[in-house]
């Protein structure tokens, strides 16, 4: 599983002096949104690598965002309730019977500055 959180955000919302109470409903739409456009990322760079016998993995990649300890998070990866879910890690960095596919990391450099956008779009509504 992949996280994210947005610490950075929340830096830079307290040297403005915004409240956290008004940062994390803010913040949490922009995780939210960031986290489908990895979960699609990942899923797409799955069925590319997955091959015929994890056809079922692509779809087992999912995203949840919640809001713990003052921080909003993001999860994307595969779910280990869904079918092929409990192979993620082998399809990410691999086994003695296939190499690492990395299409986690990969979707991650890929949709990290979206994310980024949607975070310093969240930030602009908050300022005076």
């Amino acid at each position: 599983m992949i996280s994210g959180d947005a610490s950075e955000f929340y830096a830079l919302a307290r040297d403005f002096g915004v409240a956290d109470k008004a940062a994390l409903p803010t913040a949490r739409p922009a995780i939210q949104a960031g986290a489908e456009l990895t979960k699609q990322a990942w899923q797409s760079n799955a069925r590319a690598t997955s091959g015929t016998h994890g056809r079922h993995y692509p779809n087992s990649i999912t995203y949840d965002t919640r809001i713990l300890a003052g921080s909003v998070i993001g999860e994307v990866g595969p779910d280990s309730s869904r079918p092929q879910g409990g192979m993620g890690r082998g399809f990410e960095f691999g086994s003695e019977n296939q190499p690492p596919h990395l299409d986690g990391l990969r979707a991650m450099d890929t949709t990290a500055p979206a994310v980024e956008k949607l975070l310093g779009e969240a930030i602009e509504g908050l300022l005076p």
